[in-house]
């Protein structure tokens, strides 16, 4: 599994989702050229600094999140799993 933080253009200051995907980055870059949705599982949210559970905010939702590729900004990989990595 590989780990993202895609950034979207949403509101006045945007908005970035963080997690997972068995795509690689080149993968969804060439989604996102053909205008697909880009889907993350495992969602994770950052608060106060620190990377948390997405049940922690929310357990009502599934997650998992499907990105408009219209909104996309940028897509960044991370060396691993966010929870686990060193800061």
């Amino acid at each position: 599994m590989n780990w993202y933080k895609i950034q979207v253009n949403w509101g006045a200051q945007g908005c970035a989702f963080v997690g997972s995907s068995s795509d690689s980055v080149q993968e969804l870059l060439e989604k996102a050229c053909r205008g697909e949705y880009l889907r993350l599982d495992d969602l994770l949210y950052r608060e106060g600094g620190q990377i948390k559970e997405w049940r922690e905010w929310d357990n009502r939702e599934v997650p998992i999140v499907h990105i408009n590729p219209a909104n996309v900004v940028s897509i960044q990989p991370y060396k691993g799993d966010p929870r686990t990595l060193p800061k």
